[in-house]
């Protein structure tokens, strides 16, 4: 996460996405694009202070390779059981620019996707954090471009936990101005409930309950400009996926032009004296 600045711009609640983008005329018709909050019910932004957005960056981590694989499916080419048996998830992203109190979807932009496997490994490191070698693999790991509507769709699966962090995935949106790229990174967490649930049931079991929950994450409680908790903003709402098992979630981005940075190494999203003692990256013991 960006520590000098944790947010860039205003943090939108769902519902007061759905009404800014009605009001600037984006044509969203498919409300179920945007999950159910559960606070108390926000005030319509009809005259949205600039810029906004719909999600707080955080830091791309450690485990960020980018392989250049552009596909959908995330779990092809592996025949790795902590991957192919891991409960399915759909994910869908929607990307939408914020422009002169416009909204409209962004095509084009480039979407990232990774996150560890049902053990809590990441494939393409040999970094001794990962605890198993995975160089030259590239299994739960991709990218897309979006479409005319702002979207795309990943077929992946639930990840693993790991020690030391909440569960997570993580992703980055690329797009380029003027020769530049640039980019917004941030993480998705699940809510505890469901977390408590999957990993209480084959196939993440056999590794007990995970160490590490939402409130206790150095990364997920960040605390934002309006006092808020970061992560409580990038929460999945899972639902019943459309084969039957598993689960698909949709997340909306709104994202203005200050959204955007330069890339930035995971080094440099280190607050001055460091994250304190430094967590256990690893995955399974």
């Amino acid at each position: 996460m960006d520590y000098d600045d944790a947010i860039r711009g205003q943090i939108f609640t769902r519902r007061q996405a759905v009404l800014t983008a009605l009001h600037a005329s984006a044509g969203l018709a498919i409300l179920g694009l945007f999950p159910k909050r559960t606070d108390a019910a926000a005030t319509p932004a009809t005259k949205p202070s600039l810029p906004l957005i719909a999600a707080p960056a955080m830091t791309e981590g450690p485990f960020f390779v980018d392989e250049k694989l552009k596909r959908s499916d995330l779990l092809a080419g592996t025949k790795r059981p902590s991957v192919v048996d891991g409960l399915p998830l759909l994910l869908t992203f929607t990307v939408y620019r914020l422009a002169d109190r416009k909204v409209s979807p962004m095509k084009d932009v480039q979407v990232d996707l990774w996150h560890a496997d049902v053990a809590g490994v990441y494939s393409d490191e040999s970094n001794p954090m990962n605890h198993e070698d995975t160089a030259r693999q590239s299994w739960l790991r991709g990218y897309q471009l979006t479409d005319e509507a702002g979207n795309v769709v990943f077929k992946t699966i639930i990840p693993g936990w790991y020690e030391g962090r909440a569960p997570h995935i993580h992703f980055k949106v690329r797009h380029t101005v003027d020769g530049k790229t640039l980019e917004f990174n941030s993480q998705l967490f699940l809510k505890e409930t469901d977390a408590k649930r999957i990993y209480s049931a084959a196939p993440y079991k056999g590794r007990g309950e995970h160490d590490t929950h939402n409130a206790d994450d150095f990364i997920y409680s960040e605390k934002l400009s309006d006092g808020s908790v970061a992560g409580s903003h990038l929460l999945l709402d899972l639902q019943k996926h459309p084969d039957g098992k598993g689960h698909a979630a949709s997340f909306p981005l709104i994202l203005s032009d200050k959204s955007f940075g330069e890339h930035r190494k995971f080094e440099d999203d280190m607050p001055p004296g460091g994250f304190g003692p430094p967590p256990d990256f690893g995955g399974p013991r």
